[in-house]
């Protein structure tokens, strides 16, 4: 994860803290202390309540006085505007960088409303979500998922042109700004876009962007997000 900008047009405020585990990935959320805990917890994949930043660098946890000059202190940095919204890489999976499932059309649509697939649309329920054109003649284009079945996932807004046979699309649980959820990584530092719509921690999606065949899409798309459980000012409506 990376700041992108703040609501208010402030610049990253920068604080530093404790830590209460060791940190070793940069751009990771971090929480308030838990009770009788040294320092900021670690975030979950599925929970960032009482947010207070993300991480810009790294700090090891030490509970021993140390024999080299050091101090046992250990402080990590983080961005702490309540009003930041930070750039997630999306992955298919709960490893950042899995690059994004390709949708193949079996069934065309002669109306621009529905993308028919080979696989479920519901099993992992993505109604309410997003789906783009990785290539073909939509290439580019990206509509709400209005509503889902076993084969397909259908749009109100059609795509320009129609969905063909052999024409890739990728699909994922976000639209903004409706989206109240994002899974994050294992590592925490990315966001898990293979789960279902409305699963994962307290993050509103503000913005997607979404790669295709011309620019690496499926390893280069991105949701930009904000918190909505933050300790220093944004709670949750």
């Amino acid at each position: 994860m990376r700041f992108a900008y703040a609501w208010s047009g402030a610049a990253p405020h920068v604080k530093k803290y404790q830590v209460a585990a060791t940190s070793s990935v940069v751009g990771v959320p971090k929480l308030i202390p838990a009770a009788d805990g040294a320092g900021v917890a670690v975030a979950t994949t599925g929970s960032l309540a009482d947010m207070v930043g993300v991480t810009l660098d790294t700090a090891t946890y030490v509970t021993a006085q140390q024999t080299d000059g050091t101090s046992a202190e250990r402080l990590v940095s983080l961005i702490v505007n309540p009003d930041a919204v930070y750039w997630a890489l999306m992955s298919q999976g709960a490893t950042l960088g899995t690059a994004l499932t390709l949708r193949a059309v079996t069934t065309a649509s002669s109306d621009g409303l529905a993308v028919t697939t080979a696989e479920s649309w519901t099993g992992t329920e993505y109604d309410e979500g997003v789906v783009w054109g990785y290539d073909g003649a939509n290439v580019g284009q990206a509509r709400k998922i209005t509503a889902t079945s076993a084969t397909a996932g259908t749009v109100t807004v059609p795509f320009d042109y129609d969905t063909v046979v052999g024409d890739n699309f990728i699909r994922a649980p976000y639209w903004p700004p409706q989206t109240l959820t994002i899974q994050l990584t294992t590592n925490l530092d990315g966001a898990d876009a293979s789960i279902a719509v409305g699963t994962g921690a307290q993050a509103k999606a503000v913005e997607l962007v979404l790669g295709d065949a011309s620019n690496g899409g499926r390893t280069n798309s991105w949701v930009l997000w904000v918190p909505t459980d933050h300790v220093f000012g944004m709670r949750p409506t």
